[in-house]
């Protein structure tokens, strides 16, 4: 007879954690007042978006800052430059490292 024990593939596994509580369920009055309460926020706060359009329709907003003036007539005429018409120059790229030596 044999006395040592056969190997078992039987497994032990954990107990698993407790199911957590659920929260209790919110009384449809509460969810109700704060739907309400979200859109009355909402609400005033379109109008107010609104108001202020509304009040600036048609006036100047101010002194025009010459530097950003100055930056959009770069922009924009760079953008009436005219394309390359052609393929691309193929660089030199040795070339250009002994230029930025030199």
């Amino acid at each position: 007879m044999n006395t040592m024990s056969p190997v078992s593939n039987v497994y032990y596994l954990a107990a698993s954690a407790p199911a957590p509580e659920r929260a209790p369920r919110l009384s449809l009055s509460l969810i109700l007042r704060l739907r309400f309460i979200s859109l009355y926020w909402r609400l005033r706060m379109t109008a107010a978006e609104l108001l202020d359009v509304l009040r600036r329709f048609g006036r100047p907003m101010g002194e025009p800052d010459p530097a950003f003036l100055e930056q959009r007539a770069e922009i924009i005429l760079a953008a009436g430059a005219p394309r390359a018409l052609g393929p691309a120059r193929v660089i030199d790229l040795a070339e250009a490292r002994t230029r930025l030596r030199g």
